[in-house]
């Protein structure tokens, strides 16, 4: 088969030009490396759908910012992807800097713009530290979880007739006569158009196309991730005044209830997604400048990602070598906001019509943990599986994780469940059902257990046998 498109990269920004051009008819496939979608910058990021008042005037970050930002609700809710608008407050002690937020923000068009003094930040989060002045109250700033929204884009398409190949590590490209071949040197992959979405592998996938390189510099961010409501902050995400390089360490709940803590930004030689005691020292310093009540031995988790910056704005682009070719690279932050946005602007690069077509809407699986003791009973009554807890810190039954395995992408690994059903993500961080998790995984695939992977491939947890 011919495509109409490829996809390189299946992180947030490529299932969302994915989404978009199944939305609109277009025939098209997307290859990742690895074996699920948002396995890499797209699942440890912090979660934020920004306001748009950050980006600098005039640039593509400020356009697609705000444009993404509004796109978000319809297309979280026709998603089933929980978004919760629960506004930001940016704060410090330099009012200066404050009105220059505000000012930018009302020249990218954003609305629910508000200036705070002490007293006011005061009525609306009691725990800020006595070194805090003045701030900024956006909104409509909002949060999503990352993965979760580029499974369900991923899935939505898949539905709807797109394609995705996983463990496609693109090695070989070729024209023949209209359209081009990639291939991984065992699979081959037809299309007429190349979009690079791959983040900070774009040079070396540019190379083998024979496109565009850019000088790409990378960032690694460090988090902690709280326990469910290890900080008071009536819901609001709080960020100090940005730097040059970052929007700073920021204290903000997830869609889930937890508490996350970061990133720093750290310039890095490449992908790696280590964490440092000097990181973690510096998140620690930072968040206790903004509130008086973070404690950090609520951590139930350190992770870190990296983001992958090109100058000062995004890069989206045809490529001047092969005008076939969309080149999309420096998705750094408001990148996942973006996201919708940016699927929109290579939907015009590519020359197509934005028409959406209806669609079959992605499916969501039931979940117990939110239900009733009768619902719950009822479901039981239906299917037994309901009633066997798998992962007790966040109350997942076997049934939901089995609808996972089966789920449009068929993921393969520990991990992948976990994004999609949260087992594993609770206090004990997977201490108790990991096992459980991963027999499943092996049943329902029909494989032995020492070939389920914790993430990609060569991350295989039982190696071999001790006796």
């Amino acid at each position: 088969m011919i495509y109409e498109v490829a996809i390189i990269g299946g992180g947030v920004v490529g299932t969302a030009i994915l989404n978009k051009l199944t939305r609109v008819n277009v025939k098209s496939i997307l290859v990742e490396k690895n074996s699920d979608v948002a396995t890499e910058t797209s699942k440890a990021n912090s979660g934020i759908v920004h306001a748009g008042f950050d980006a600098k005037p005039g640039t593509l970050k400020a356009k697609l910012n705000v444009r993404g930002a509004k796109l978000f609700p319809k297309l979280c809710e026709e998603l089933k992807v929980p978004l919760v608008q629960n506004g930001a407050l940016v704060i410090g002690n330099d009012l200066e800097k404050v009105k220059e937020l505000y000012n930018r923000g009302i020249k990218n068009g954003v609305d629910g713009l508000e200036i705070l003094d002490r007293n006011a930040i005061l009525k609306k989060l009691p725990s800020i530290t006595q070194n805090i002045t003045c701030g900024l109250f956006a909104k409509t700033s909002a949060i999503v979880s990352p993965y979760k929204l580029a499974i369900a884009l991923a899935e939505e398409s898949v539905i709807n007739g797109a394609t995705i190949m996983f463990n496609f590590n693109t090695k070989e490209f070729k024209k023949i006569d209209n359209y081009y071949c990639l291939s991984d040197g065992i699979n081959e992959v037809y299309a007429k158009k190349i979009v690079i979405a791959c983040g900070g592998e774009h040079n070396s996938i540019a190379k083998i196309l024979g496109a565009k390189t850019y000088n790409i510099e990378f960032r690694r961010g460090e988090y902690f991730l709280l326990d469910k409501g290890a900080v008071a902050l009536n819901g609001f995400t709080v960020f100090p005044l940005p730097s040059e390089h970052s929007k700073g360490i920021l204290v903000s709940p997830t869609v889930h209830g937890n508490v996350i803590v970061g990133p720093t930004s750290i310039l890095s030689n490449d992908n790696s997604t280590i964490t440092t005691q000097k990181g973690l020292d510096e998140i620690t310093e930072k968040a206790n400048e903004l509130l008086s009540n973070v404690d950090l031995r609520k951590n139930i988790r350190i992770f870190s990602g990296v983001r992958t910056i090109v100058g000062d704005d995004f890069v989206i682009e045809k490529d001047p070598n092969n005008t076939d070719i969309i080149n999309v690279t420096g998705i750094c932050s408001p990148g996942l906001t973006a996201c919708p946005a940016i699927a929109e602007e290579v939907l015009n690069l590519l020359g197509i019509e934005n028409k959406e077509n209806t669609m079959q809407r992605r499916y969501e699986p039931q979940k117990i943990s939110n239900l009733s003791k009768e619902k719950i009973n009822e479901l039981i009554k239906e299917n037994s599986n309901y009633g066997k807890i798998i992962c007790r810190c966040e109350m997942i039954s076997e049934a939901e994780i089995i609808d996972a395995i089966h789920s449009p992408l068929k993921p393969i690994s520990l991990d992948g469940i976990k994004r999609r059903t949260r087992a594993g993500m609770g206090r004990c961080q997977g201490g108790f059902c990991f096992m459980k998790v991963m027999e499943l995984i092996a049943r329902e695939r029909g494989i032995s257990i020492d070939e389920v992977t914790k993430e990609n491939q060569n991350s295989r947890i039982i190696v071999g046998n001790i006796k």
